[in-house]
């Protein structure tokens, strides 16, 4: 409890060193909005006071009240200063803006002879003047342009002819990707005709192979039976070589030279029926190949390129209503930048105008200045701008890398806070464990107790069996016992991962706690840091204090420098328009080459897969052909096979009538004999 408790008393001191930060850091940022504020309203108190206060103010809003052209807000404070020449000592941001202050001054000067000029105008005819019943007066706005109007109007110009640039850039990519569309659509077409008519062709000749695989087994099983056949002559063959080994010599060596003759035959003839058949079951399984795989690798292949086909025209028609869509805005861009060149023009008369008039006055004020102002001016102190902007800008730095350490350091301390709400945890369920072994040996005593009271009876009653028994128990719970007490001697109360977590949790706490310090430490270095600075500004060393009590001659030089400062910005800036143009253009060229090798590289695999379905058609052809001609061959070798088969039959039945014939003559010549010996002998009797 007491550890929980420097725990909690450590959080809050913590947390509330945290708060004290965060209403540092809230003092700080008050310090610099009240900074800006203030030089926002010297920059006003110094534009108030150019020429002695006599300068008009531009236009105001309608729902402003009239005073008169004369702002009257603590004019007490403002100190008129008498300048002769130029203005007094404007701040810097004023200078940079482009130098507004001497054109809108020359602008409202010239005012009444802008009246004059724009009295027979329609616009000042149809302007009339209108009171409000219960407010104040207001006066109209004049016709004339300003000169803040003239540079949002040429920034207005710029940006559109940006925007039309990278618009007719827009038409230009989507004309070329039409016309890369349209041409892979055309190719697409083109290979998707091939491939159908590659399945087809490749149905055909399925078909034939079908015809041709028919025919093939009707020759294997004629095979076979040719050599069932040859193998029952070849059998005979054998026995009758058996037989003839138990006859006499000189038949069995003349038999046995027939019938071997005859043997080899069959033997020849077996072999070569077997290797037909393994031909002819060869070619079947040539012919089969993997015709249905090839089939539906051909159909997906096609349903591919239609897929491809159907998104390479939604993309085209994308592009078309894109490029539509870019066209009509480009022709509204132009229009608009055709108004505004013309209202520019007509401010470009009336600012040269107001040039004029402006070297005129500077003319005058310089030749009544004289020369007064002489080498004690020129020789008279100036800001070192760059120091004072420097020092600015490192006090932001400041301020934002102290941000960032007050983030860390918050960060740090939810992870405390985190890691000591697991070791309260761990702690509760420590002592949880611990109670909870106190009151399992409480009970595990009075047990034993129990036990013991028990085996005192079994004594006295000379009962061994309960005695063993109760011993036995007894046995058990001091086992027990023994395994709590040393659990809680040990301080084994929690699992082995939770002891190891609880020593880890202790360390990160304690390496929390020297991050927090080290945070601590910066951020203290770092707010006596600003403080300082914060402190340098607001005296009289601070850059802003000196700009307020300027001379004219040091007002002067500053605006000189000033003006130098931003010629050379606008150069570097130049510089690097120019390189980033370059480097634009580059990347434009690599990007171009890179959509043309991708075009290319789509119409290479187009072209290839063309000529690979050419290549695959001519072959199915060929193969259509050739199996065209196998079975024109196989219906002409059946053809010859009856021819065979009918001529063989003739011979046969040739070879019996010549034998019959053979047979009825040398029975005729016989007879005649007979008979020609009988007369003869008749003859030779008388």
């Amino acid at each position: 409890e007491d550890e929980l408790n420097r725990m909690r008393t450590a959080l809050d001191e913590s947390n509330h060193y945290r708060e004290q930060q965060q209403e540092i850091v809230a003092q700080l940022e008050m310090k610099l909005t009240n900074e800006s504020k203030n030089q926002q309203s010297r920059r006003t108190v110094d534009v108030l006071n150019v020429d002695g206060g006599n300068v008009t103010f531009p236009d105001r809003t309608k729902s402003a009240p009239h005073f008169g052209g004369v702002y009257r807000k603590d004019t007490s404070l403002i100190q008129p200063r008498t300048i002769h020449s130029s203005p007094a000592a404007f701040d810097m941001e004023y200078v940079v803006e482009r130098f507004h202050g001497r054109s809108i001054a020359l602008a409202h000067s010239q005012e009444e002879f802008e009246e004059l000029d724009l009295r027979d105008d329609k616009q000042q005819k149809e302007d009339k003047k209108f009171v409000r019943r219960g407010t104040y007066r207001v006066r109209k706005s004049r016709n004339t342009p300003s000169v803040l109007d003239y540079d949002f109007q040429g920034d207005a110009l710029q940006s559109l002819t940006q925007a039309s640039i990278t618009k007719q850039k827009l038409i230009e990519e989507s004309n070329r990707k039409v016309k890369e569309g349209e041409s892979k659509i055309q190719d697409l077409s083109i290979n998707i005709q091939l491939k159908e008519q590659l399945i087809k062709s490749v149905y055909a000749s399925n078909k034939d192979v079908k015809d041709t695989n028919e025919q093939y087994e009707q020759h294997i099983k004629m095979l076979e039976k040719e050599v069932e056949r040859a193998n029952q002559e070849y059998n005979d063959l054998q026995k009758t070589m058996q037989q003839i080994a138990v006859k006499g010599t000189t038949e069995k060596s003349k038999l046995e030279s027939e019938y071997r003759k005859k043997c080899d035959m069959a033997k020849e003839r077996l072999e070569s029926l077997k290797k037909k058949e393994k031909h002819y079951r060869e070619l079947m399984i040539k012919l089969n190949g993997n015709s249905e795989k090839r089939i539906a690798d051909l159909q997906s292949a096609l349903f591919r390129m239609k897929q491809q086909h159907e998104t390479a025209q939604k993309r085209v028609k994308e592009e078309i209503d894109l490029k539509n869509k870019v066209e009509q805005e480009l022709i509204r861009e132009q229009q608009r930048i055709q108004e505004l060149t013309i209202q520019n023009e007509q401010q470009q008369k009336i600012l040269k105008l107001k040039t004029e008039g402006l070297v005129a006055a500077q003319r005058r004020l310089r030749s009544a200045q004289g020369a007064g102002n002489g080498s004690d001016q020129q020789q008279s102190p100036t800001l070192n701008f760059d120091q004072e902007m420097e020092k600015l800008v490192f006090e932001r730095k400041e301020l934002n890398t102290l941000k960032e350490e007050l983030e860390k350091r918050e960060e740090l301390i939810r992870k405390k806070e985190t890691l000591i709400n697991e070791q309260i945890e761990l702690e509760k369920k420590k002592m949880r464990t611990s109670q909870v072994l106190n009151k399992s040996l409480k009970t595990m005593n009075e047990k034993l107790d129990n036990v013991d009271k028990q085996i005192h009876q079994s004594v006295n009653l000379r009962d061994k069996e309960k005695q063993s028994s109760h011993l036995l128990m007894k046995e058990q719970l001091l086992k027990q016992k023994h395994l709590f007490n040393e659990r809680l001697e040990n301080n084994n109360i929690l699992t082995p991962n939770e002891e190891r977590r609880l020593i880890e949790i202790n360390e990160a706490i304690e390496a929390v706690d020297l991050a927090v310090e080290y945070q601590n430490n910066i951020i203290s270095r770092k707010e006596k840091e600003i403080q300082q600075s914060i402190r340098a500004s607001q005296g009289l060393e601070s850059p802003l204090f000196k700009i307020n009590h300027l001379s004219e001659s040091e007002s002067k030089e500053l605006c000189r420098q000033l003006f130098e400062k931003v010629i050379d910005l606008k150069d570097n800036d130049q510089k690097s328009q120019r390189e980033f143009d370059e480097m634009k253009s580059q990347l434009d060229e690599q990007t171009q080459i890179i959509l043309e090798l991708k075009s290319r590289i789509n119409q290479e695999t187009i072209e290839y897969d063309r000529k690979l379905t050419c290549i695959q058609q001519i072959n199915e052809e060929e193969k259509h052909l050739l199996l065209k001609q196998l079975n024109d061959t196989s219906i002409q070798i059946k053809e010859l096979e009856k021819d065979l088969y009918f001529y063989k039959h003739k011979t046969r039945e040739l070879r019996k009538s010549m034998a019959t014939l053979t047979n009825s003559a040398t029975t005729i010549q016989d007879s005649l004999n007979t008979s020609f010996r009988q007369q003869i002998n008749q003859n030779v009797a008388p």
